[in-house]
């Protein structure tokens, strides 16, 4: 599988990255299986949180043994006490996260550590304040190898849900000195970042991860299918989601789409669309005319067949 340098980390990530949620329902078994095939089909980066349940365990219990085959992303300031809030930015929550992080996933460091789900008014002093700070101590002390964060999906009744909260804040994220990865939705059904993206990666050299590729995130998603007329553009053989896959990776910014599965046959679909590559120039910009055109027009159907 085709191979990008992830912005200014110096790491080279398969086109397509394996996202760790799904392993969270499997039996240990299913994990184990899962695991092993992903790096067998060439996938070279994983993706995981301490908020998915088992799937830091199932990481380690299966492939910490081939742990220089992949690159090993995780997320901190998930608060696992089991009372108050979700997520808890603060240097103790940092502490507590990497230490379970490591023991779960049977390696000595993690390669990109991420805030999640934050939002700038989420951190005390900004790029200044202590979870920050503490993430530099870890680096330094050989923890963690690079700094990242995902951006929280927006709110289902705001503006263009889930990509509004990545649109308003990349800029401002991607201009901290020490973050190097982020993950923001980004996708051919979620494109509002589309443009900020590409700014924040020109200006800053930040590495961008998309996920909710194929994620179905309102009940317009399969109307706007339609009426795009994106079908017309599939090349022989080719599915919807392997187009959606396509599209997303055919950014010049994405260096890498995250897709989560439970089953081996789904994994190996999603390999195959990555190895076709990108769209091709034409296909990709008629692409954008058509989705341009149908968010231009409220309640537009079969446009293409007038």
């Amino acid at each position: 599988m085709e191979k990008k340098l992830l912005g200014k980390t110096g790491l080279s990530v398969t086109r397509l990255a394996y996202g760790g949620m799904e392993l969270s329902p499997v039996s240990e078994a299913t994990a184990v299986k899962l695991l092993n095939q992903v790096l067998d089909e060439g996938i070279n980066y994983i993706d995981t949180s301490p908020e998915y349940a088992n799937s830091e365990y199932f990481i380690g219990k299966a492939i910490s043994h081939r742990r220089d085959e992949f690159i090993l992303a995780t997320k901190c300031c998930d608060n696992m006490r089991g009372n108050g809030p979700m997520y808890t930015f603060d240097r103790q929550t940092v502490l507590e996260n990497i230490d379970e992080s490591l023991r779960l996933l049977k390696t000595d460091h993690i390669d990109v550590l991420q805030i999640h789900g934050v939002l700038p008014e989420f951190l005390a002093g900004g790029e200044n304040g202590e979870v920050l700070e503490t993430m530099r101590e870890l680096k330094k002390a050989g923890k963690i190898l690079h700094i990242g964060l995902t951006i929280r999906n927006s709110n289902p009744a705001d503006y263009a849900y889930p990509a509004l909260h990545g649109y308003r804040n990349l800029q401002t994220f991607a201009s901290w000195r020490d973050i190097e990865v982020i993950q923001v939705v980004y996708g051919c059904m979620t494109r509002l970042s589309e443009n900020v993206i590409q700014k924040a990666h020109d200006d800053f050299g930040t590495g961008i991860i998309a996920r909710g590729l194929l994620k179905r995130y309102d009940a317009t998603y399969d109307a706007r299918w339609e009426a795009s007329g994106l079908q017309e553009l599939l090349e022989e053989g080719e599915t919807r989601n392997d187009f959606l896959i396509r599209y997303t990776l055919t950014h010049p910014a994405i260096t890498a789409g995250v897709c989560g599965t439970r089953g081996t046959e789904h994994l190996a679909q999603n390999v195959r669309a990555a190895a076709r590559g990108p769209l091709a120039p034409d296909v990709y910009e008629e692409a954008k005319r058509r989705l341009n055109y149908v968010g231009a027009v409220a309640g537009a159907t079969d446009i293409w067949k007038k």
